[in-house]
């Protein structure tokens, strides 16, 4: 190997030149350099002319293509023979269809539709489920709804004792709202407001008075429960009857109801043993 800096000739294997001393090792890494380097320059300059060979292959085969497109004629001649008309004209009477003779404006009227277990809009329907599917509504996607305010048209008045309607979102079985007009309190009613307008699916209901103090005295059967009741969910009105039972009811809609408030009607009852009073201890709503 020649000497760049005084131009002895060393041995290829040299590491030093033997006349100057000067390092010959790192001149060859540099030409290594230089040697990968123009290899790849040349290498790229090889891909891009073959990648320009290659389009230009393709772009007169596309030509091509078009040329033999072209040769093709451009338009088909299509000879049709007519059908010949029938000689003997087709007559087609119609029948007028007859008024109908019920008033129309009756059926529009009829917005509800009946079910076993209640009624509700011809849409929508209202079901007392067998099973309560409380445990079950968060996993389906449902929380309880929110309650702002509630009002009844009418509640008892004892002393020390809570019954106005906000106690049946307390979650205790000790409390209910029990009415406060003579006789059974048919007609009489709660209203819930929402704080927003939810998608209604469920209602879960602990009626009569559920409450113990536990001196053997039996409250639910003393005092009148409901046994139907009409639930007014936004604008669409639901009909459902109650056996008499004192266990937690949890009543289904079919389709989610978009409701802001609630109204529950009583419209009959089961008799108590002792009080005309109609309770109901718990009445919570669940929806999204």
């Amino acid at each position: 190997m020649r000497c760049p800096y005084c131009g002895e000739n060393n041995p290829d294997d040299a590491r030093r030149c033997s006349n100057c001393g000067c390092r010959l090792d790192k001149v060859r890494e540099k030409k290594k350099e230089k040697n990968i380097l123009a290899y790849g320059i040349i290498l790229v300059i090889v891909i891009i002319a073959a990648g320009i060979a290659a389009m230009f292959l393709v772009s007169d085969m596309l030509k091509r293509n078009e040329s033999q497109d072209g040769s093709l004629p451009s338009k088909v001649k299509i000879t049709m023979t007519s059908t010949p008309e029938p000689t003997q004209e087709a007559v087609v009477s119609e029948t007028p269809t007859p008024e109908p003779t019920e008033d129309v404006s009756a059926l529009s009227s009829v917005s509800s539709s009946s079910g076993e277990n209640g009624t509700g809009s011809a849409d929508v329907k209202a079901e007392l489920v067998d099973d309560n599917r409380k445990s079950e509504m968060s996993l389906m996607g449902f929380s309880q709804v929110t309650v702002a305010s509630a009002s009844a048209s009418s509640t008892i008045q004892q002393d020390g004792i809570d019954n106005t309607p906000h106690v049946m979102t307390d979650g205790s079985t000790y409390s209910c709202w029990q009415e406060g007009v003579d006789g059974d309190g048919l007609g009489e009613n709660v209203t819930y407001q929402f704080d927003r307008e939810y998608k209604v699916k469920f209602l879960v209901l602990r009626l009569g008075n559920w409450y113990s103090a536990g001196d053997g005295i039996d409250y639910y059967t003393r005092n009148n429960r409901p046994e139907k009741m009409t639930f007014i969910l936004g604008d669409q009105s639901f009909d459902v009857t109650f056996p008499d039972e004192q266990r937690e009811f949890c009543v289904e809609f079919s389709e989610e109801v978009p409701a802001s408030s609630l109204k529950m009607v009583i419209d009959s009852v089961y008799q108590g043993t002792d009080y005309e009073d109609t309770c109901i201890n718990e009445v919570d709503v669940y929806g999204y």
